[in-house]
């Protein structure tokens, strides 16, 4: 085989692995883009709360058993102002109970929601999506063509 073949092959492997790395870095960079692009359009999860509304009629009642008279009618009257502060604080209780109950399930589904939105976001940002043989194959490829590119042209100077 002559010296001008043994060139023009390495100029050859030269260039197919130059078109080849070029090729697959742009389907790499364009794999990407629509990678990023599902990304952006994936459903997000949000974890429900686990607290329910709780509504409650305020708790009237009223005794029908017979006519009463002026002096009863005050009397219960009374009775019942006499325990509206007490009932006012049990449902104040009530109601600060159920509404820390309700917060701290509404902060802990939010909590979730954005741990798993940020781990997806790190997963895509750490290339998780695909391998690093197909993230670099391409560059490789290139650089390869570039040294057998470069072999060849210090071979047809040593000539």
């Amino acid at each position: 085989m002559s010296k001008e073949a043994v060139l023009f092959t390495l100029y050859v492997i030269a260039l197919g692995l130059e078109v080849l790395g070029f090729h697959w870095t742009l389907k790499d960079i364009h794999a990407a883009r629509e990678k990023l692009l599902q990304y952006f359009h994936r459903d997000r999860y949000v974890y429900p709360s686990g607290a329910g509304a709780a509504v409650e009629a305020f708790g009237v009642t009223a005794d029908t058993s017979g006519p009463k008279t002026l002096t009863e009618r005050v009397e219960a009257l009374e009775h019942w102002r006499k325990s509206v502060p007490e009932e006012l604080d049990r449902r104040d209780r009530k109601m600060t109970a159920h509404l820390e109950t309700r917060l701290s399930g509404d902060l802990e589904a939010t909590r979730r929601s954005v741990e798993t939105q940020f781990r997806q976001v790190n997963e895509y940002l750490e290339g998780g999506l695909q391998s690093a043989t197909v993230s670099y194959r391409g560059p490789i490829t290139l650089l390869l063509g570039v040294i057998f590119g470069f072999c060849a042209s210090l071979a047809g100077l040593t000539s």
